[in-house]
């Protein structure tokens, strides 16, 4: 049964009106979040510690993982928990509605990149009027789509990395030199690129300090939602959207 709980006139669908939360997150996307979370953090750090392993600070990180044997079997077992984190998110797809419905709202539109621009317009000269956001924010679908994007690259550039000879029976071999270049450099821009941008507008813009904590209990507060989704929180605009759903 829908709950909806009003703020400021506006009717947020999905809250709790005895705690002023709204519902956010499954514990399947829970789980799948925390899943690829770890893998990618040790993923970044296992590979860091190879590419810059003549470093103090690496060869810290490589004594840590049980040196260099243990970086490899932490790096390879980080490689199969993104897998399984991906076959997840695609199995919620398959068996839940709401996810379905989820990704529908994160899929980019042009109008998302206007609103992008209209957003940051705003929020460094006062022109115009701030932009009303969805159910995710466009930072929030760019964000989705470049670790999505990101992970499928370094995935497949792992596979060839693999096992050198069988890659270089099946390729040229500027195409392993390739996937080297790509697999050593791009987690690099995933860590600094998303993580800390995912970090700091997830925790720390939009009033969510010290922080959301939606990726642990699946719930957002009611008001901190209403001033990041405003559009959502249009009884109106949520109207429409039940209705293609």
């Amino acid at each position: 049964m829908k709950v909806e709980s009003s703020i400021q006139g506006n009717v947020v669908p999905g809250a709790d009106p005895s705690r002023n939360w709204v519902d956010r997150l499954s514990l399947w996307q829970r789980w799948e979040h925390g899943l690829m979370s770890l893998s990618v953090l040790l993923l970044v750090l296992s590979g860091m510690a190879l590419a810059y392993h003549e470093q103090a600070w690496a060869q810290w990180l490589i004594r840590l993982m049980g040196g260099i044997a243990g970086r490899q079997k932490v790096h390879r077992v980080a490689a199969f928990g993104l897998l399984a984190a991906g076959i997840l998110h695609f199995l919620g797809l398959l068996l839940s509605a709401r996810h379905r419905r989820d990704f529908r709202h994160i899929l980019l539109r042009t109008t998302d990149f206007h609103d992008m621009w209209r957003g940051v317009r705003f929020a460094l000269s006062g022109a115009g009027e701030a932009p009303r956001y969805g159910w995710f924010t466009p930072m929030q679908k760019i964000q989705y789509w470049g670790v999505m994007i990101g992970c499928l690259i370094m995935g497949i550039s792992g596979v060839l990395l693999w096992s050198p000879v069988t890659s270089l029976t099946l390729f040229p071999k500027w195409v392993f030199d390739i996937m080297l270049v790509i697999h050593a450099k791009e987690p690099q821009l995933l860590f600094v690129a998303f993580i800390i941008w995912h970090l700091y507008d997830v925790h720390v813009a939009g009033g969510n300090f010290p922080m959301n904590p939606a990726w642990l209990t699946g719930k957002m507060p009611v008001k901190t939602f209403s001033l990041q989704h405003q559009e959502t929180s249009d009884p109106a605009h949520h109207a429409s959207v039940e209705e293609k759903s």
